[in-house]
């Protein structure tokens, strides 16, 4: 029993071991040892000219691709990062960066509009640039790594509600109305989720 337990416990610790590797697996450790260590991406945006020689760690979407004649630039919307650095969905950002890619040309039909990015590189310079009618003041990285997300799955939306309920001989039972349904089993109860249109509603608030 004792040998059972110790070969379980060393299992699971190399079950956490191999987890905790894998946070952050996009980005080589050779790199990372080099990251400035608590430099937020809202500390830097205030004054990026403070931040000159650092490195950093970034994540956020495309907003624009540019090559030119020495490389690549992307102008990145920042997001916060989570699982393996991949930055996270939703509104939330706190501005916008310069990465450049010296000597690589980055298609811009590859590296288009709202793909996700994690980049590595050092800060060089702070540029400003005009939105609007308002200057902005970018930081400007020279990037050593840059990791492009696979596109996220998209799911179809339309107006199918999805309900619980149970079954009774091949009839499902509804507030309404019993009515025959074919994802129940004939003399059977078994909970299901079956799609059910609005309109179904609707035509039973009309009567």
């Amino acid at each position: 029993m004792n040998n059972r337990i110790k070969i379980l416990s060393g299992m699971l610790f190399l079950l956490i071991m191999a987890g905790c590797a894998a946070w952050g697996t996009v980005v080589p450790e050779n790199l990372r040892e080099g990251i400035t260590p608590g430099l937020s991406f809202s500390e830097v945006s205030q004054n990026p000219s403070a931040a000159i020689g650092k490195t950093v760690l970034w994540g956020g979407t495309i907003i624009n691709t540019i090559p030119h004649s020495e490389g690549t630039r992307l102008e990145i919307l920042q997001k916060p990062m989570g699982y393996q650095d991949r930055p996270l969905e939703g509104d939330e950002s706190q501005g916008r960066f310069f990465v450049e890619r010296k000597g690589l040309f980055l298609d811009p039909a590859v590296y288009e509009k709202g793909r996700e990015v994690t980049i590595v590189g050092e800060i060089t310079e702070e540029r400003k640039e005009i939105i609007g009618e308002l200057e902005y003041r970018y930081p400007y990285i020279v990037a050593s790594h840059i990791h492009l997300w696979q596109k996220r799955p998209s799911y179809a939306r339309n107006d199918t509600l999805f309900y619980p309920s149970p079954c009774w001989y091949g009839y499902r039972a509804f507030p309404y109305d019993f009515y025959p349904d074919p994802y129940c089993y004939r003399g059977a109860y078994w909970p299901i989720v079956h799609p059910l249109r609005h309109s179904h509603f609707r035509h039973k608030a009309e009567q």
